[in-house]
């Protein structure tokens, strides 16, 4: 049966392990999980139907598709072509913006930080209406990067910051959780996996990969219900959930990771996170 792994060419030279881990746990199901270069692949639409290319030559269709990438327009393209895509394009298309994301969990009404949408070249008008510790991200950032924490009261850092993100939408902040420590909750379908506590070493962002701290954590039966919760509405196949851990110890959602990051989660358990999200699959296909 074949399936396939799709990464751009850069995450799959950084990722080859993960790849490996993914074929050689594919062979103990009958699986022959082959890489996909989204650089080599073009599609779209050809003689008013879809057309799916492989280094410009016609590809043999995969029984699916996990998707590594962040491709919103891709994952559709697939399932418009009949082939099952884990996550799905519309958990991808939601997860990948931080507005979308903060606007689609407001519906359940759970502790989320304050915040204001910001299309691009708006950022410096909202800005001028803040006096405190103000959070900044890009709407498409990941891994830590494009988040910048800025004092409203001194123009030299508005102005740079206002410049590295003035290409892109944001949204904006105020500073919450003194302790910096975050919450990174790993969820397969409706079950939760594991949850991991990290803590920054210094600054404000407490990201594995920016060299923070981490350690397994124990949710307890109302952070267990708030996890529930966000899986009832979102139904996504394999992400991360992220809070941020309030002053009071309380969870702070955060945002949701799509194309989630699994080396801290090996680091910290022995729970083969591969395996568990190949046997998903193949349930529900």
């Amino acid at each position: 049966m074949l399936a396939w792994i799709l990464y751009g060419e850069k995450e799959a030279e950084y990722n080859k392990h993960y790849i490996q881990m993914y074929q050689e746990e594919g062979k103990q199901f009958d699986l022959d999980v082959e890489l996909i270069l989204v650089e080599k692949l073009d599609f779209g639409v050809s003689n008013g139907t879809y057309f799916l290319e492989y280094e410009q030559k016609p590809i043999q269709a995969p029984v699916f598709v996990i998707s590594r990438v962040i491709d919103p327009l891709l994952s559709s393209q697939l399932e418009c072509m009949k082939i099952p895509v884990f996550n799905r394009a519309e958990v991808a298309r939601i997860c990948n913006d931080k507005a979308l994301t903060y606007q689609f969990i407001a519906a359940i009404n759970i502790p989320m930080v304050d915040t204001i949408f910001c299309k691009k070249g708006m950022l410096l008008k909202k800005l001028e209406r803040r006096t405190t510790p103000t959070v900044v991200k890009t709407v498409a950032g990941h891994g830590g990067q494009q988040v910048y924490l800025l004092d409203p009261t001194n123009q030299d850092e508005i102005d740079k910051v206002v410049m590295q993100t003035k290409e892109y939408d944001t949204v904006v902040q105020p500073l919450i959780g003194t302790k910096h420590e975050d919450l990174r909750v790993y969820v397969i379908g409706k079950t939760i996996i594991a949850a991991i506590l990290r803590k920054a070493k210094e600054g404000f962002k407490s990201n594995f990969s920016l060299g923070g701290e981490v350690c397994v954590y124990e949710l307890n039966h109302e952070e267990r219900q708030c996890v529930q919760s966000i899986i009832e509405l979102l139904e996504p196949d394999m992400v991360g959930i992220d809070f941020i851990i309030g002053d009071e110890g309380e969870l702070i959602f955060n945002e949701i990771e799509d194309v989630v990051g699994a080396r801290m989660l090996y680091q910290c358990t022995d729970i083969n996170l591969v395996k568990l999200y190949l046997e998903y699959i193949l349930d529900h296909l």
